[in-house]
């Protein structure tokens, strides 16, 4: 069931009603009917494949939790979090070795056909939400959920269960099991996130997608001026595409009296690669930090106990060997593929240049005295952190890395790169992809206008933002939002770009 679709809006609408309706000790079970009715939706064959992951990692958790012996509660955990990502791959991952497979064994029309298998909508998602689940009750911070119904709202609650948030155990439970009562502010703020999602994903996303979609579906005649365009709107889709699911997500549990965690804060804005992260897909690269890079950093540092190795300090090999095997898995996580791979790599690069550079960049700034121009200093580096990110969307976007070279190569190099701008072809390519030019250059200015919206008024508690404007305006704020949503939108026809992940 998608979020953009009627049925979902119909469905949300009789759940919230009757959750509230409903008597606190009965509710888990609606959560759990109507997340497994909204997961069976499109697919109700891989229900079953998600009753047997959390069924699995419910018993694992119990076992983990009975277990007194710290070595046996390490190797159950090893196993729990082994299962999982075999579980994970072998579904994420079948359809990519089986055509390796196929064309390396038969090459050209071998006797052997294809198999293909679909891929479970959230599998990384809730297998991430999983091994959390199971860390957490190894390290002590949570205990193991005996409540079978309760565990399993927790791994498949219906609004993060497809694209996350990646909720931690110790944070959502609780939730479950604390008594609440209908809040009638918190309702209507979990509308207007709502409200606002829909308009990130209908109105600008899925407009942008039209001009992106069809230049990376191009067969080669586009110049560098109309690839450069594709790739930084692309830039713009995910990131009002992802948001804009979150929103929805976050916004509906709010309604429902939960708390999500936050997954995005106006990425775009930052100051660096690393800070990049701690903007983008939060519950994700904290995951990553946590369950991954900091353990590996860990177990190196116990066994590099020299302060140097080779030609550099420990601690710069420790950092880099950790973020690149970190960030290769997060490229490996998002799909099959040499473009994912380089995709993380590149960002592993980044991270790792920068973290050796750190001290050249600082005497850099201070001989330019460009530290001391504090606005042109900090609009350089949110420049120069876009352009790098923007790089990294070609090899994302891509279908293969020959198309990624070729559209690098397009956009450097030749006389129809973007060192020769051509508008006039930018122009009749908004065009040839079905779109108003009028209409699509108001989609490009309600970017920024969406920027400084989100950075005053869709925050809660709301002290500051809409709830302080005069009625008039908050109410008008709303309408149009509606009537552009109402206006550019098309229902049931656009997934959100994550659901293939």
């Amino acid at each position: 069931m998608v979020f953009t679709s009627v049925a979902f809006l119909v469905f949300f609408s009789v759940i919230a009603t009757t959750y509230w309706l409903m008597p606190f000790r009965l509710r888990w079970i609606l959560l759990l009917a109507s997340s497994l009715v909204f997961y069976a939706w499109a697919t109700p064959v891989y229900t079953l494949v998600l009753a047997v992951s959390v069924l699995f990692n419910y018993m694992a958790g119990i076992w983990i939790g009975r277990t007194q012996d710290p070595s046996r509660r390490k190797y159950i955990l090893i196993a729990g979090i082994v299962v999982n990502l075999v579980f994970l791959a072998s579904f994420k991952y079948f359809n990519a070795l089986s055509l390796m497979v196929r064309e390396h064994l038969f090459p050209g029309d071998g006797p052997v056909s294809f198999l293909a298998i679909a891929v479970p909508l959230g599998i990384s998602f809730f297998t991430f939400s999983n091994i959390s689940y199971l860390i957490e009750v190894k390290r002590g911070t949570v205990p193991a959920e005996r409540h079978a119904g309760i565990f399993s709202v927790y791994v498949i609650f219906f609004p993060k269960l497809i694209m996350g948030p990646i909720e931690r155990p110790g944070h959502f439970i609780p939730q479950l099991k604390s008594p609440s009562v209908f809040s009638y502010d918190q309702a209507v703020s979990g509308i207007r996130l709502m409200l606002w999602g829909y308009f990130k994903k209908l109105v600008i996303a899925d407009q942008l997608g039209r001009f992106v979609d069809n230049a990376y579906m191009d067969a080669g005649t586009a110049g560098g001026s109309v690839w450069f365009t594709a790739t930084v709107l692309y830039a713009f889709q995910i990131y009002m595409d992802f948001s804009g699911y979150i929103d929805i997500a976050r916004g509906g549990a709010r309604v429902l009296g939960f708390d999500l965690l936050p997954n995005f804060n106006r990425p775009y804005l930052s100051k660096s690669i690393r800070e990049f992260w701690t903007r983008w897909h939060i519950t994700l690269s904290q995951w990553l930090r946590d369950y991954l890079f900091l353990p590996l950093a860990y177990s190196l540092s116990r066994r590099m106990k020299s302060e140097r190795f080779l030609w550099g300090k420990t601690d710069k090999w420790i950092y880099s060997i950790s973020i690149t095997i970190t960030f290769i898995a997060c490229g490996i996580w998002h799909g099959v593929g040499w473009t994912y791979f380089a995709w993380g790599g590149l960002f592993a690069v980044y991270l790792v240049v920068g973290f050796l550079t750190e001290g050249a960049k600082r005497r850099f700034y201070k001989r330019t005295r460009l530290i001391e121009v504090g606005w042109l200093y900090n609009s350089l580096q949110v420049i120069v952190t876009f352009f790098l990110v923007w790089f990294t969307w070609i090899f994302f976007r891509s279908a293969t890395m020959e198309q990624a070279f070729a559209i690098i190569s397009r956009i450097f190099a030749g006389n129809r790169s973007i060192f020769h701008p051509d508008f006039i072809s930018v122009y009749r390519f908004i065009g040839a992809s079905g779109l108003n030019p009028v209409e699509f250059l108001l989609v490009i200015l309600l970017i920024p206008i969406a920027g400084l919206f989100e950075k005053y008024f869709t925050e809660f508690p709301m002290e500051k933002g809409l709830s302080r404007l005069p009625a008039i305006a908050r109410w008008g704020i709303y309408y149009m939002l509606v009537l552009l949503i109402f206006y550019f939108g098309k229902y049931d026809s656009n997934a959100f770009i994550y659901f293939q992940f």
